[in-house]
């Protein structure tokens, strides 16, 4: 069993999406390094590559999937 981690940064969802219209999240978004919020889709890259069989000696793993924010 390998365990690895995918940690995203900020990711626009159903959840928060109303939030980054707001005078706080506006505030939030423009201190982020690229100045953007993520997609689902944005992450879809890292996690394929820890399914692909290819993978099977990658254990352990932090990936940072944040757009540079924890920089």
């Amino acid at each position: 069993i390998n365990v690895n981690a995918l940690c995203p940064g900020y990711i626009d969802t159903e959840i928060n999406h109303h939030v980054w219209a707001t005078d706080a999240g506006k505030k939030m978004v423009a201190a982020m390094p690229r100045q953007r919020v993520g997609k689902p889709a944005d992450l879809d890259a890292a996690l394929m590559m820890l399914c692909a069989n290819e993978s099977h000696f990658v254990n352990g793993a932090i990936i940072q999937a944040d757009d540079g924010q924890a920089i």
